[in-house]
C-alpha cells in the first residue's frame, strides 16, 4: 500500500449518483455543471479550498445497494493503491438520492470489517485504511426511509420493462445510418410538448448516430455514446434490485437496505460515525406542490385502474403553474401511497435553507419532490435538515436548459430542466447550495 504522506493534507470531494448511476453517458451529466462552478468557488475564500480535489464516481444504474455500494468500495480502494488518496488526505462523499443510502451501506460495512483487506491491483487496502480517511457525508434528496414512488414503479413491472425495451431497440436502431421512425417521432413529441426529459432523450439517440461521412473522431464518439447506453439499459433490464431497496416498508423488516433499517441498526450507524469523526449534513429538497390534498393525512394513491385517481383527475387539483406533465405524474405517483412518518408523534420541522422563500411549516407525507417523499430525507436529524425548494434533479444541475457549445455537432443541449417543476430554483440558488456543500466538505 501506499505509505507517501500528501503534501496539503487534500480534501477529496467524490460525487456519489442516484438512480440511474452514472457520471456522464455520452455528454450527458449526472452532476450538470459542478466542474466550473467548484472551479469557482475554489477560487474564493480560504487557502484550503486551494487543497481540494473533485472526482465523479460512476455506478451501476439500478442495481441493489448492496452491489453499488460494493463497486464505490473497490473505486475507493483502488484510488488509495495507486496513491491519488494519500496518508493525511481526507475524503467528503457527496450522495444525491440512492447514492446516499450507498454511503450509509458502505459506512456499515466498513465498520464492521474493520480487519478486512480488499485485494486491489495486485496490493490489498484495509478496511480501517477507508473508513479513516471519510470525514464529511453529504446527504442530497436520500429516501433515508424509502420512497412511495418506489412502490408504484414495483408494482407496474410490465410497464417499466416494456419501455426500457423500447429504449434498447432505438439505441439499437441508432447506429443504423439511415433516419430511424422512432427517432423522428421523439423529434416531432419534443416539438410539439416541450418536454425537457425528451429532449435529454432525442440527444442521446442523436448522439449515438453514426451518419455517414462523418468524419472519423465523430464516428468514434457515436460509437463509444451507443456502446455506453446500451451497456446502461442492458444493466436496467436485467438488473433492477434497487426497486426494493428504495420501497417504503416497515422499519427493521430488511436489513439489506439502509432505508429499512431499524431504530436499533440507525443508532448503531450515527454511533460509529462519531466514532470515526465523520459528520453530516443533509439537505432535503421540495417540489411545487402540483395537486392539493387534504394536510394531516395521506393522499390516495395512484390506480391505474381508476381514472378518478388519475393527475389531472384528482379532486382538489392545484393550479400546475408552469410544470410539464413528467413532473405532474411523477409527483403524483409519489404522493400517495404506503409511506408513513418515521415517528408519527414528532413530525420535524427543518430549517429552510438561506434562499426559501416559504416559512418553516410541517412536511406532509404527500409533500416530495417529484421523486422522494421529502419527510423521507429528514435524517438523521430533521430539525437540522437543511430544507430547499426544488425538484429531485434541480439540485444536481438539471433545473434549466442550456444548450450545447456551437462546435457541439451531436447534441443541442448540455443540461435539461428534466422535471419541469416551477421550482423558482434558479442559478443563484445552485451556487449557493453547492459553495454550502463544499464549504462544509472542507470544515
Amino acid at each position: 500500500m501506499v505509505t507517501d504522506l500528501s503534501p496539503h493534507g487534500r480534501v477529496h470531494v467524490v460525487l456519489i449518483p442516484g438512480f440511474a448511476g452514472f457520471d456522464a453517458l455520452g455528454q450527458i451529466e449526472y452532476y450538470a455543471g459542478l466542474t466550473p462552478q467548484f472551479a469557482a468557488w475554489k477560487k474564493t475564500g480560504s487557502q484550503r479550498r486551494e487543497h481540494a480535489v473533485l472526482h465523479y464516481f460512476d455506478n451501476f444504474p439500478t442495481a441493489a445497494v448492496a452491489t453499488r455500494a460494493a463497486r464505490f468500495r473497490d473505486y475507493l480502494a483502488k484510488r488509495i493503491a495507486r496513491g491519488e488518496f494519500l496518508p493525511g488526505d481526507s475524503l467528503a462523499l457527496v450522495g444525491h438520492s440512492t447514492g446516499g443510502l450507498d454511503i450509509r451501506y458502505l459506512l456499515c460495512e466498513l465498520a464492521h470489517s474493520l480487519d478486512k483487506s480488499y485485494p486491489v491491483d495486485g496490493m490489498t487496502v484495509p478496511a480501517k485504511a477507508i473508513l479513516e480517511s471519510i470525514q464529511r457525508v453529504v446527504f442530497l434528496s436520500v429516501p433515508q426511509w424509502g420512497t412511495n414512488i418506489a412502490n408504484w414503479v414495483r408494482d407496474h413491472a410490465p410497464g417499466r420493462t416494456l419501455v426500457v425495451a423500447e429504449m434498447r431497440a432505438s439505441v439499437a436502431a441508432s447506429q443504423v445510418p439511415l433516419v430511424d421512425k422512432i427517432q423522428e417521432c421523439i423529434a416531432s413529441f419534443a416539438a410539439t410538448t416541450k418536454v425537457n426529459l425528451v429532449y435529454a432523450l432525442r440527444d442521446a439517440l442523436d448522439e449515438a448516430e453514426a451518419r455517414p461521412c462523418q468524419d472519423p473522431t465523430q464516428t468514434a464518439l457515436a460509437q463509444e455514446a451507443a456502446s455506453e447506453i446500451a451497456l446502461w439499459l442492458r444493466h436496467i433490464a436485467t438488473d433492477f434490485q434497487v426497486i426494493n431497496d428504495l420501497s417504503w416498508q416497515p422499519p427493521g423488516v430488511d436489513k439489506g437496505s439502509p432505508a429499512h433499517f431499524g431504530s436499533g441498526m440507525r443508532a448503531e450507524e450515527i454511533a460509529g460515525w462519531k466514532k470515526f469523526g465523520i459528520k453530516t449534513r443533509s439537505y432535503a429538497t421540495v417540489g411545487r406542490r402540483a395537486f392539493r390534498f387534504e394536510a394531516g393525512h395521506p393522499a390516495p394513491r395512484w390506480d391505474l385502474l381508476n381514472p378518478l385517481t388519475y393527475p389531472e383527475c384528482t379532486p382538489r387539483a392545484g393550479r400546475n403553474g408552469h410544470t410539464d406533465i413528467v413532473y405532474r405524474y411523477c409527483y403524483r405517483a409519489c404522493a400517495g401511497g404506503p409511506f408513513q412518518y418515521p415517528d408519527p408523534n414528532k413530525v420535524p420541522v427543518p430549517r429552510p435553507f438561506a434562499l426559501a422563500t416559504h416559512l418553516p411549516r410541517p412536511i406532509e407525507l404527500w409533500d416530495n419532490d417529484g421523486i422522494v417523499n421529502t419527510a423521507s430525507m429528514l435524517w438523521p436529524d430533521g430539525e437540522r435538515t437543511l430544507l430547499v425548494e426544488c425538484d429531485h434533479m434541480d439540485i444536481v444541475g438539471h433545473y434549466k436548459l442550456v444548450r450545447a457549445p456551437d462546435d457541439e455537432s451531436m447534441r443541442k443541449y448540455q443540461a435539461y430542466d428534466l422535471f419541469k417543476s416551477d421550482s423558482g430554483f434558479h442559478s443563484e440558488a445552485f451556487q449557493k447550495v453547492w459553495n454550502d456543500v463544499f464549504d462544509f466538505c472542507i470544515s
